[in-house]
């Protein structure tokens, strides 16, 4: 069965008593445009840090002390200097682009400086200022190339030889105006336009590799694999998945090389007990997740700078999928979520607003499509971007590694976690259009249901 669903005092533009009617008319016109106009162009705030509970949003090289309430960097003679680097920052969409922050500087000499700056790759940085003698708030337009970016950073440092010399940032603040009109071309845009035939392919189009995070390395689970793309730029879009009861990553590990070569950063995990329940779960998944960030931000790591933190998604599997649900309840940042044959003991997911696609098996016995993966998507608000794909007499594993479907349930999860982790509409015809419209007539899909367009 298939189931379709800037200044100004804008009373100068009028003068009661020396003008006439139809010019008082056009005036008023022109008022109601420049008010329309300075309402679409109110500066938003894109990132701030205050430092009030330590580094905040930001990392540390050199001695950096954030007691205070501010973060202080000293110089240092023979050694590091003090520096502090930002998150990635996205500013798609965002024009006139402007930073505010107050800094003091101490002791500084001829030559030395604290310096600000931002990078739109994380290797290369501009400076906004560099001054040895500075106390008290400043503000700077940043140039258009820092406008659109994914993975904007900013990046404050000193130049000084001795420890009592310093220079202190805070309150740092980048505003910006929202809605650049359009025909802006999207930065988290990857690869060739999709097909069929790539889609259904093994894998994308990106090469990758794999990084082992030991079990003496991993927090918050047992251990995991990276896997990331190694000939195109990131950041990239990261998702954790996690197995089900009783299972380790060997059952759903087929989803790394899928997805990180089409360009993702995906970690595959061991649960700290394999039978772990899905609240432990959810949590697992998210413990993941941080650390590829804490990865992304470590310069010595093969991911570094490979991770975009605000583009995060989570699958899972049986009981691993009820912790998918879970993560995407408690998490509604996340951008994605793919549940395949979800167990839980509770079917309520009415506060989800995290995109899901729930991936369900018509012949499980171990997770009843009736009791579990139907209820669960019909829980998820209509408001929610979400669907619901049930493989024609799949078992439970019907989406795990070895299933014989793996190129139509590999085109369905990458195109979803494309669309809505990459905002690339480019794969939405394969998810509401005449290619995902063809799919419906196959046997192997026993059931479709969604709530298009997305």
């Amino acid at each position: 069965m298939t189931i379709q669903h800037l200044g100004g005092d804008a009373s100068a533009f009028i003068s009661c008593n020396s003008r006439s009617r139809g010019y008082a008319a056009k005036a008023a016109l022109a008022v109601g445009s420049m008010l329309l106009s300075m309402a679409a162009q109110a500066q938003v705030v894109v990132f701030e840090e205050t430092f009030s509970t330590g580094l905040g949003k930001f990392t540390a090289a050199g001695s950096v002390v954030t007691s205070s309430g501010a973060a202080r960097l000293d110089g240092c003679y023979g050694c590091t200097d003090g520096s502090i680097t930002s998150t990635a920052i996205s500013t798609v969409d965002f024009t006139g682009l402007r930073l505010s922050f107050d800094r003091v500087t101490s002791g500084l000499d001829s030559g030395e400086a604290g310096i600000a700056e931002f990078s739109t790759n994380g290797s290369t940085y501009t400076a906004v200022e560099s001054i040895r003698t500075a106390s008290g708030r400043v503000t700077f337009n940043l140039p258009t190339s820092a406008e659109n970016q994914s993975g904007l950073r900013l990046r404050f440092r000193i130049n000084a030889s001795l420890s009592s010399e310093t220079y202190t940032v805070d309150n740092i603040r980048l505003e910006g105006t929202s809605g650049s009109g359009g025909g802006t071309t999207n930065p988290f845009e990857k690869g060739p336009d999709p097909t069929k035939t790539m889609l259904e392919a093994s894998t994308g189009p990106f090469t990758y590799t794999t990084t082992t995070v030991s079990s003496t390395t991993a927090s918050g689970y047992r251990q995991g694999t990276i896997y990331h793309p190694t000939n195109v730029t990131g950041p990239f879009a990261a998702v954790a998945v996690v197995p089900g009861y009783l299972a380790s990553q060997s059952s759903i590990n087929w989803w790394g090389p899928r997805l990180a070569s089409h360009g993702f950063v995906v970690i595959t995990i061991d649960t700290n007990s394999t039978s772990d329940q899905p609240p432990s779960r959810a949590t697992q998944l998210m413990a993941a997740l941080n650390q590829l960030k804490t990865f992304s931000n470590t310069s010595s790591h093969p991911i570094y700078r490979k991770v975009d933190p605000n583009r995060l998604g989570v699958m899972g599997w049986s009981m691993g999928g009820g912790g998918t649900l879970i993560a995407a309840r408690d998490n509604p940042t996340l951008k994605a979520a793919i549940p395949f044959a979800p167990w839980n003991s509770s079917t309520n997911f009415s506060t989800v607003s995290v995109p899901t696609l729930i991936i369900a098996c018509e012949s499980d016995s171990t997770a009843p499509v009736n009791s579990h993966a139907s209820p669960f998507y019909n829980s998820l608000p209509s408001t929610t971007k979400k669907a619901y794909l049930e493989m024609n007499n799949g078992s439970h594993s019907c989406a795990n590694s070895g299933n014989s479907n793996a190129g139509l349930i590999g085109k369905y999860g990458v195109s979803w976690m494309k669309r809505f982790m990459d905002n690339d509409t480019r794969f939405s015809p394969y998810l509401c259009g005449a290619p995902h419209q063809a799919d419906l007539s196959l046997t192997a899909i026993d059931e479709y249901r969604e709530n298009c367009p997305y």
